[in-house]
């Protein structure tokens, strides 16, 4: 379950660290075209150039759409006043007086290891210290905010004077993520902790399936958490389901319209039995991958 636990983690996190070729639908009603890709966040400089089919795509589109763009005013102001209002605890309480003692000694024991300061972090809540770590560790591994394929293409819309739409909102993402529960936070921080010594192995297993075109195979992968442990079926409906319906919604909207898109989501949110394109296809569209 350990091994497994962290997939769970870069799925709320929504850093899928794999190489990006595969993951490109075309969907198509009577006055628009749509074509979705399954985003990375943090990524390695080896997947550039991107797959003919991706740039082809965005080529085609009249306007880009991600989840959201956090460069814009408003993501920004959403994010700074989150950290500030629920990310840090108030006077009396931190990290070893709120997380069970469980979490906190693995934090520790991590912490100790890394050597990283944890009296740096006792103020921050559980979900800004696993934000951190992880990416983090990640960008140790190799990985690269910078070189994600939102951020690509955000720069690319920026050089093209393309518009760009919003799927969601950082108010809304950071809600998700901040609520006030503390047996949700202290879950999440427990479960990346318990495998970050498995980033490396998972994201070479994850790389292997992408490389193969699989979708069945990557969601096998993804949702091995959930079989190993039911009780995480709550924390993926919020983090994930819920929202796939919401975003499907708002691409159903643009397929009514008389315009072109071209949509970068996380990867978590494309694959799967109630993921974006199986639900598309549920409501009458027919979704081809690129």
């Amino acid at each position: 379950m350990k091994k497994y636990s962290y997939i769970f983690s870069l799925l709320i996190i929504f850093v899928f660290s794999i190489e990006a070729k595969s993951l490109l639908y075309k969907v198509s009603s009577k006055s628009s075209t749509v074509y979705i890709l399954g985003s990375i966040h943090l990524a390695k400089e080896e997947i550039y150039p991107l797959d003919r089919a991706i740039t082809n795509a965005y080529n085609n589109s009249d306007v880009l759409v991600v989840e959201v763009d956090p460069s814009s005013q408003e993501s920004v102001i959403a994010m700074q006043n989150t950290m500030v209002t629920s990310g840090i605890y108030p006077q009396g309480k931190t990290l070893s007086t709120e997380l069970s003692s469980t979490t906190y000694a693995l934090l520790k024991r991590y912490t100790d290891k890394a050597g990283i300061s944890l009296e740096a972090m006792e103020q921050m809540k559980p979900w800004v210290v696993m934000l951190q770590l992880s990416i983090t560790e990640m960008m140790r591994l190799g990985y690269s905010p910078e070189l994600g394929i939102d951020k690509h293409f955000l720069d690319k819309a920026n050089t093209d004077k393309k518009p760009v739409m919003e799927l969601e909102t950082a108010q809304e993402q950071m809600a998700l993520l901040s609520k006030e529960d503390q047996e949700f936070q202290d879950k999440l921080l427990l479960y990346t902790l318990e495998s970050m010594h498995e980033m490396e192995p998972m994201l070479e297993d994850m790389f292997k399936g992408w490389r193969q075109g699989d979708a069945k195979v990557f969601d096998k992968i993804i949702n091995a958490p959930l079989e190993a442990d039911p009780t995480l079926q709550g924390i993926y409906e919020e983090m994930i389901t819920k929202r796939n319906y919401k975003m499907t919604n708002r691409i159903e909207g643009l397929l009514k319209t008389k315009k072109d898109y071209f949509i970068v989501v996380g990867s978590g949110h494309v694959i799967g039995e109630e993921g974006i394109i199986e639900l598309l296809s549920d409501r009458g569209f027919r979704a081809v991958q690129k």
